[in-house]
């Protein structure tokens, strides 16, 4: 009897327990519609008197950011992520850097007419705005030619050449290389702002020093920065000016037919002249060496009677033996 009352018991409990959780889910239905429904009657009020209004300005980041908070509650209500985690940002655009190259050559013209071959040269500088920053004419039996150093602007460094090889001119050689500084450049700039910083810092601190000490210690440390600074920003110059103009190592040449010139030399009485001088202080030389040798005589005359004298006993001991 016990058993049959507690499994009554235990279906009625249930069954209200099933009611309860159905008003719930109901009651939740409702709740979410009734919010929607707000969201879009504010939404509708809002443009509404956006329309209608004539005078005065319309903040519409504030009618999005209403719009969001309100549909935020309900989607927290749901059990849903709120939207503006949903809302995927603007993607960053990365720095673009600037690409830093030197660009060097080498170019070697051999010609017919070396005067109007320099003149198509300098007019191809003056054209591309670059200049000579050396210049050297050499001339020899066999050839003469002009070695130059040009400075020339990137940007018309290959037009200058490509216009420098037409012509009748005959190309003997011709190297062209380009290196990538851009990552040296960032790192110098990079260090230089770092380094201006600091020198800024310190010039705070030695406004703010006491003792004489930290104000010669801080003196120390902002020439140090400043000499640093001055390094760099002339590295920076330097590499600067080495991208904005390219160097270009060039040389025209033109061939000469061999023509013998005979060496030119003195009469031959001025030759008899020059070797009987010649001769005679040859022996004056001579005498005066013989006679500056009396030292060594002293020393090698003796050594020669002794020597002497002692071959001529051994060979008198050797011929009384044989007898």
């Amino acid at each position: 009897m016990k058993k049959i009352i507690f499994l009554v018991s235990l279906t009625v409990l249930l069954l209200s327990c099933g009611h309860k959780q159905k008003e719930v889910n109901a009651n939740v239905s409702t709740l979410s519609s009734v919010k929607k429904a707000e969201i879009k009657n504010d939404m509708a009020v809002s443009m509404s008197e956006v329309k209608g209004s004539t005078t005065g300005t319309v903040d519409y980041a504030d009618i999005k950011e209403n719009v969001i908070d309100k549909e935020n509650v309900v989607a927290q209500e749901n059990g849903e992520s709120p939207i503006e985690h949903r809302i995927q940002p603007d993607k960053v655009k990365p720095e673009v850097i600037k690409k830093r190259i030197i660009k060097d050559g080498r170019l070697g013209l051999q010609v017919v007419n070396l005067q109007d071959a320099k003149q198509k040269i300098d007019s191809l500088v003056k054209w591309a705005g670059g200049y000579f920053a050396n210049e050297n004419l050499k001339n020899s039996d066999n050839q003469s030619g002009y070695e130059l150093v040009i400075r020339i602007p990137s940007v018309n460094f290959e037009r200058f050449i490509g216009s420098a090889e037409k012509g009748s001119g005959k190309v003997l050689y011709k190297e062209i290389q380009a290196r990538d500084v851009t990552e040296e450049f960032v790192d110098l700039q990079s260090r230089l702002n770092s380094k201006r910083n600091s020198l800024a810092r310190y010039n705070e601190i030695m406004k703010k020093a006491n003792s004489i000490k930290d104000i010669i210690q801080i003196e120390e440390s902002i020439r140090v920065l400043q000499e640093e600074i001055e390094s760099t920003e002339g590295r920076i110059r330097y590499m600067t000016d080495c991208v904005d103009y390219s160097k270009l190592n060039m040389t025209i040449s033109t061939e000469k037919d061999f023509t013998f010139k005979p060496e030119k030399r003195d009469s031959f009485w001025e030759k008899l002249k020059e070797s009987i001088a010649g001769g005679w202080y040859g022996l004056v030389d001579f005498i005066l060496d013989f006679f500056g040798l009396w030292p060594y005589l002293i020393i090698i005359l003796p050594v020669w009677f002794i020597l002497r004298r002692g071959i001529k006993r051994y060979k008198l001991k050797r011929k009384q033996n044989k007898e």
